[in-house]
This record gives C-alpha cells, structure tokens and sequence, in this order.
C-alpha cells in the first residue's frame, strides 16, 4: 500500500488556490461595499488620510455621486460568487450530496 503523492499533490494545491479564491473574492467585494459607502456621503477621506464619519449628515438622494449603485451591485455579486463557492466545496466534501 503505497501513498498517490501526486494525487496528495494535486488536492493540496486545488485547496489553497480555492482558499485564496474566495478571500479575494469576499474581500473585493467588501471593498466594493466601503466604496459604495464613501460615495454615498456616509465617510469622508479626511486631510490627514484616515476615513471618519460624514459630518455634514447624508446627502440628498439627488446629490449622491454615480456608482453607488453600480458598486453595491458588484459587491454583492462577490459575496454571492464566495458563498457559492464554498457551498460548492461543501457539496464536494460531503458524500451524501452525491
């Protein structure tokens, strides 16, 4: 009885390029989602660099800059490409799913 290293090999790296992916992919679209946010008026970059609350409250519906939408969609878009993935890697692991 011998051990398939290549095998071992190749479950090994699939698991940690998958791993990545899906870090990657959430934290892309939770970037996406502060973005969203500072143009929505709900942050300010303030002089010094570092990101604080809006002071002057939020804008006016019509005064919110283009691409709040736009990035909120895409965000979501990520969270829900990583939770499928890992969905899917559940569906891999568990036999009964089969």
């Amino acid at each position: 009885m011998g051990i398939d290293w290549f095998a071992f090999l190749t479950v090994a790296i699939v698991a940690v390029v998958s791993a990545c992916f899906v870090v990657l992919v959430y934290s892309v679209g939770l970037r996406l989602w502060s973005a969203a946010d500072t143009r929505a008026g709900k942050y300010t970059v303030k002089d010094d660099g570092t990101v604080g609350p809006a002071t002057a409250g939020f804008p006016q519906p019509g005064t919110v800059q283009p691409g709040v939408r736009a990035f909120r969609a895409l965000a979501v878009a990520c969270f829900a490409v990583s939770g499928l993935a890992v969905l899917y890697g559940i569906y891999l692991i568990v036999p009964q799913f089969h």
